[in-house]
């Protein structure tokens, strides 16, 4: 069985856990956390783990806090959600 090649970009490598963005801003997990059960920050329920989306950080992050160093696997979700973000303005 072949595995499914997907040239778009992979949803997957957009959803990141509360902790992974925090240590991707240099931020808590519990801030990440707290932003989402607040409602500051999009994000999502899995179990007992927040997940939020690259685009999502960007948006809460803007004008704040930049990723100092973007995993290159996070690099396509990064360039996408900028072009998002420069759609929305």
């Amino acid at each position: 069985m072949q595995p499914h090649k997907n040239d778009d970009l992979d949803a997957l490598m957009m959803v990141m856990t509360a902790q992974e963005a925090a240590r991707l801003w240099r931020l808590s997990r519990n801030a990440v956390s707290d932003a989402c059960r607040r409602g500051a920050l999009r994000g999502r329920r899995s179990g007992q783990t927040w997940l939020v989306t690259v685009a999502d950080m960007l948006t809460y992050q803007r004008g704040r806090y930049w990723p100092a160093m973007i995993p290159p696997e996070l690099k396509p979700a990064l360039d996408q959600a900028r072009v998002l973000m420069r759609d929305d303005d």
